[in-house]
């Protein structure tokens, strides 16, 4: 079984908490009733490459809304190894059958080379990623989503249902994927 430790607790915890709060202000601010909301958390998908444990490489956290009037907002936070990683504000979400795609512009974030050490600023790149939800029980296949795909030419808006590559789909048994 796989333990996930006190610390990564609370800092995915701390994560969702505070992605929960800016949802929810920016719902309070936005028009009309949620028509779609997708979410989306837990470690990283470590153990698609063979490694022993869950979160091996940091966790992500998103919520994309959209609203009755077709207006979408959303909020997307995606932490690497080494202190590196973004936050990002969505603004399109997509949603066919039990699959889901987002895109937005991220707002803060950087990513430090491991060979070099090198660090890029993320900010104002584009970012994607695709989200199946295989539903909650214990007898259904894990949730799944694919990397988080980032700069101009890599990611795709939400409405190119982009799939294969760097939108294959990556599984997540200690992640939850939640499309309404």
């Amino acid at each position: 079984m796989f333990r996930i430790t006190r610390k990564r607790l609370v800092v995915i915890s701390s994560t969702l908490t505070i992605v929960l709060a800016l949802v929810l202000a920016t719902a309070a601010s936005a028009g009309g009733p949620v028509a779609h909301r997708v979410s989306a958390g837990g470690p990283d998908a470590c153990i698609a490459f063979g490694f022993p444990h869950p979160g091996c490489d940091g966790n992500f956290s998103l919520v994309g809304i959209v609203y009755a009037d077709g207006s979408m907002s959303g909020q997307y936070t995606d932490r690497f190894a080494r202190g590196s990683g973004f936050h990002a504000v969505i603004d399109c979400v997509s949603i066919v059958g039990n699959e889901a795609w987002v895109s937005g512009v991220i707002t803060s974030g950087s990513f430090t080379d491991p060979d070099t050490g090198e660090k890029f600023d993320l900010t104002g790149l584009p970012v994607s990623t695709r989200l199946r939800d295989n539903g909650t029980s214990a007898n259904d296949p894990a949730d799944q989503f694919s990397f988080s795909v980032i700069g101009e030419g890599f990611a795709a808006p939400c409405t190119e249902h982009a799939t294969g590559g760097l939108f294959d789909l990556l599984d997540a048994p200690q992640g939850q994927v939640v499309i309404k």
